[in-house]
């Protein structure tokens, strides 16, 4: 199990360090200040003892210090949180991307984006707000109570006391917060996802007739999220209320203990002062007691992503080079998902095909040969090397992988051709590999290779956008083709394109598609139903005969 990084783990426990370092120079700088508060005061009554400019002086150095000091401290403060905030950024991405395919995909993309955005918002606003003010406030408030005694003990316990009653009073009310914020963390996790799933297709909706049943369901999800708000605001703002509350009781006491007791005017004034400086560390607690139970709802979600197991365990020996060229593709025994106690060897350099009804396990046949499922039985291996042990470089080199799935990001159209093709490619031969796989007129579209591609490939036809995976399978020269319905949103020509990639090299080619023609170019084909391999074969063999693969696709060319 993957488990959150440490706050304190190297230079962020440093600049904690530093945030502590800081809260101790305020804490003396508010002691100078009631002393020298005190001082100035006690000039009042001694008639012409002069000015006490060096009180007074004390006084506007100590302001001065301590809003220097929380400047710096907000700072370094901030830059711990977002320091933070990207470590868990990227373990997250990380374990994401050894997750199974399977488990990333059947998660909400909307509440997916809500771990990279308002969850991770909230881990950095509990380091930088949260830990960083609780520091601070541990080292300020017990100097300040230690300075209240000093000037006067009966005074300091005059103002002590409420101050800790108050604190005591936030934690009980700071833990209506916990639930307050899971509630509304949930809801806004729902209302991302829904609205991330609808706005690419907004006008199709419309199309569809559902503008007015989806405004209806969003006004749904936006009351709820309101309310949950609401409730929240009013949590936090009962608990951010108790230190001015406080203030004001502690104040009334300290002028009533020092009337009964006929206390020097100075010391009550210091003491005020003492007071006063206390009142900005109880609000900061107040604000860390929201920000943790924020942090708290945020950081259930964060580790139930790290929780969920990855495909590839921890090697415990030093892996094995893959070969060069292409090599034997074995499934011996395999379950995962749909597919059970699957049993098929595809010789190195052999072109199969996949068919089976909907359902069969073909999709995750690939995947699993590609190393993005772990079997739950049996094994997958390339040669003599289990997939799913192959390392990330390695599984580049050896591996194209063609599906629906197959990522086009937002940027150059260099990089969509070239994304995963290992060592640097020139430009004529992108150029050259592109026109083969008849992208001449796109890329005289887009202007050039340096033209820019939306996100997820927007700009581009769904033909485009498949014939720019097929070039970039082309380019990797991977030994191992894995191609799932690749002649998908092709035209007419889309099953020569297909043709020419695997014909292309000696590779070892695993291809799934419904096409019959296509289908029968390959040198074998599997017939998959229910999990299992049931029939396999040359093409003309099956075709001929009466077995579920001529059923198939006689059944298909009836329709």
């Amino acid at each position: 199990m993957s488990t959150l990084p440490a706050i304190t783990a190297g230079r962020r426990g440093r600049s904690i360090a530093l945030v502590a370092v800081s809260a101790l120079g305020q804490a003396a700088a508010a002691g100078v200040a009631a002393f020298a508060t005190r001082d100035v005061f006690a000039a009042f009554g001694a008639g012409d003892a002069g000015l006490p400019i060096t009180a007074l002086v004390l006084v506007a150095l100590a302001g001065l210090v301590i809003a220097t000091l929380r400047v710096a401290e907000r700072v370094v403060a901030e830059r711990v949180g977002q320091d933070y905030a990207g470590a868990l950024r990227l373990k997250l991405f990380l374990h994401l991307g050894r997750m199974p395919a399977r488990a990333v995909a059947g998660r909400r993309s909307g509440a997916l984006a809500m771990r990279f955005v308002g969850d991770l918002a909230a881990v950095r606003n509990w380091v930088s707000l949260g830990v960083a003010r609780l520091v601070s406030a541990s080292i300020v408030l017990p100097v300040a109570c230690a300075v209240l005694f000093a000037l006067n003990p009966a005074l300091g316990v005059a103002a002590t006391v409420p101050v800790v009653l108050g604190i005591a009073l936030m934690t009980l009310a700071g833990l209506s917060l916990g639930p307050a914020h899971r509630r509304l963390r949930a809801r806004r996790a729902r209302l991302a996802a829904d609205m991330s799933e609808r706005i690419p297709h907004a006008p199709e909706l419309r199309l569809l007739g559902r503008t007015r049943t989806e405004k209806a369901h969003l006004a749904r999800r936006t009351r709820a999220l309101i309310a949950s708000a609401a409730v929240r605001a009013r949590a936090a703002a009962t608990v951010q209320s108790i230190p001015d509350a406080v203030a004001g009781i502690a104040a009334a006491l300290v002028f009533l203990v020092a009337l009964r007791q006929g206390a020097a005017s100075a010391e009550a004034a210091g003491a005020l002062a003492a007071l006063g400086l206390m009142v900005q560390p109880m609000r900061d607690l107040a604000g860390v007691w929201d920000r943790h139970r924020a942090w708290a709802a945020a950081r259930e979600k964060c580790e139930d992503i790290l929780a969920h197991p990855t495909v590839d365990r921890r090697r415990t020996a030093k892996p094995r080079p893959v070969p060069a060229g292409p090599q034997p593709l074995r499934f011996a025994g395999v379950a995962a998902g749909s597919v059970d106690g699957f049993d098929g060897e595809v010789p190195a350099g052999a072109k199969i095909a996949i068919l089976g009804p909907n359902g069969a396990g073909k999709s995750t046949l690939l995947a699993l040969a590609a190393g993005l499922e772990r079997p739950r039985d049996g094994t997958v291996s390339l040669g003599d090397r289990r997939t799913i042990r192959l390392s990330e470089r390695e599984r580049r080199d050896a591996i194209a992988l063609v599906g629906p799935r197959s990522p086009i990001l937002a940027g150059s159209l260099r990089r969509a051709l070239t994304m995963g093709v290992g060592g640097q490619i020139d430009d004529d031969r992108i150029l050259a590999a592109a026109a083969d796989f008849g992208l001449t007129d796109t890329i005289a579209r887009l202007g050039g290779l340096d033209g820019r591609v939306a996100e997820a490939g927007r700009n581009l036809s769904s033909g485009e956008a498949r014939r720019v995976l097929l070039t970039r399978a082309a380019l990797s020269a991977a030994p191992l083709l894995l191609l799932d319905e690749p002649d998908d949103s092709l035209d007419a020509d889309g099953v020569r394109l297909v043709e020419r990639l695997i014909r292309a090299g000696d590779a070892t080619a695993l291809l799934v598609t419904h096409d019959p023609d296509l289908a029968c170019r390959m040198d074998w084909l599997w017939f998959v139903a229910d999990g299992r391999l049931v029939e396999a074969g040359p093409p003309d063999a099956l075709l001929a005969g009466t077995g579920p693969t001529a059923r198939f696709f006689g059944s298909r060319a009836a329709a």
